[in-house]
């Protein structure tokens, strides 16, 4: 983009400019913070802005209440933004969500999951109808415990 000039709103001014993009009709007010004189690096796992994938972990629920849930459907906003997720990760938005999740590369996909086998659905309530169990750990698991279904068996689990 060119450079119009600084911010004209509030929320940016001193801290931004007003900016020209080429497919744009006006100028836009962006962050310094969001802007770079020379081009970004790609998106990591060759993924394009705005393109979908699905979500491939295990349900989660995030401190903000949003949730990703296995098979669930987004698109990419672009790297992901965490140190813990820098150049392993892609930053998504998931339908139903407030704000963009950190995902690891691990984690999505470009093509829809293989279904949950059993035909059981994520965020499903089941309950263990096995012989109780101890873990290594200290925990049990106990014949007629109820819990949540967060996506298929993997190696860690």
């Amino acid at each position: 983009g060119k450079v119009l000039g600084p911010a004209r709103s509030d929320t940016h001014k001193g801290k931004g400019v007003e900016v020209m993009f080429t497919h744009k009709t006006g100028g836009v007010n962006c962050y310094l913070t969001e802007l770079s004189a020379a081009a970004p690096e790609p998106i990591p796992g060759g993924y394009q802005a705005g393109q979908e994938v699905f979500f491939t972990g295990s349900c989660q629920t995030l401190w903000n209440g949003d949730k990703v849930v296995y098979g669930g459907r987004g698109k990419v906003l672009g790297p992901a933004r965490s140190d813990t997720h820098e150049g392993k990760g892609v930053q998504v938005m998931f339908t139903h969500n407030k704000g963009g999740v950190d995902c690891y590369l691990t984690e999505l996909s470009a093509a829809a999951p293989e279904p949950i086998p059993g035909g059981y659905q994520a965020g499903q309530e089941v309950f263990f109808t096995g012989s109780c169990q101890t873990f290594a750990d200290g925990d049990q698991l106990v014949y007629g415990d109820c819990g949540k279904v967060l996506g298929p068996a993997t190696a860690a689990t």
